[in-house]
């Protein structure tokens, strides 16, 4: 079919293109899956550790995690268990750096904020991930693991359950940290709103106890 009458074409003579900026190396590929271990040590690290054991006392241990509790992994390249959908808006593909051929070898989704006006770049903060995964009624955890980049910046998402926000989690480098709620049967939805600086979903694991 012919395009929309009021388009026109036409000949552009666009001055010098500005300066280009530099393009980011790829950087080394990191392990996306925790191990139990990993998140007890992070677990028992983070504020509110005492008041979550008191609720349920068998996160204190890695045993207590590792009883049959895990139900549901997400990350970029799979999912398992009752993980049922993993939607992400708005990443951001820098070919040679995270595009989409390297975000699926490298086990990883990279969100953008400021920089790198001159190759395209919006600017923006808007990067979500949902993740919709099933289950019976009972206390859960939801383990997210993320990485800020550069790593020595600092990054800023929320995480929310069905809507029920924690709050603003910042980070520098790596984080892994447990949310926990107590969930109806059927299905959910965890959520991760970037609200600032650079980063990358690495994965998300769900635990019921």
């Amino acid at each position: 079919m012919p395009v929309d009458g009021q388009y026109k074409m036409q000949i552009l003579r666009p001055p010098a293109p500005d300066k280009l900026e530099a393009r980011p190396r790829r950087i080394t590929a990191v392990r996306a899956r925790p191990t139990t271990v990993e998140i007890v040590r992070a677990f028992k690290r983070a504020p509110g550790y005492e008041e979550i054991i008191a609720r349920i006392p068998k996160a204190e241990t890695v045993k207590g995690w590792d009883a049959g509790t895990q139900i549901a992994y997400f990350s970029v390249c799979g999912k398992s268990g009752s993980a049922r959908y993993l939607d992400i808006w708005d990443a951001d593909h820098f070919d040679g750096f995270t595009d989409m051929a390297a975000s699926i070898r490298d086990c990883r989704a990279w969100f953008s904020h400021t920089g790198y006006v001159s190759w395209g770049s919006a600017q923006t903060a808007t990067g979500r991930i949902n993740c919709y995964f099933e289950g019976s009624a009972g206390d859960y955890s939801c383990v997210v693991n993320l990485l800020s980049y550069p790593s020595a910046t600092s990054a800023q998402v929320e995480c929310l359950i069905d809507n029920s926000s924690y709050g603003p989690l910042p980070f520098t480098g790596s984080v892994l940290q447990p949310h926990f709620a107590t969930l109806s049967a059927g299905g959910h939805s965890f959520r991760i709103r970037q609200m600032s600086g650079s980063f990358f979903f690495l994965s998300l694991t769900v635990y019921r106890f």
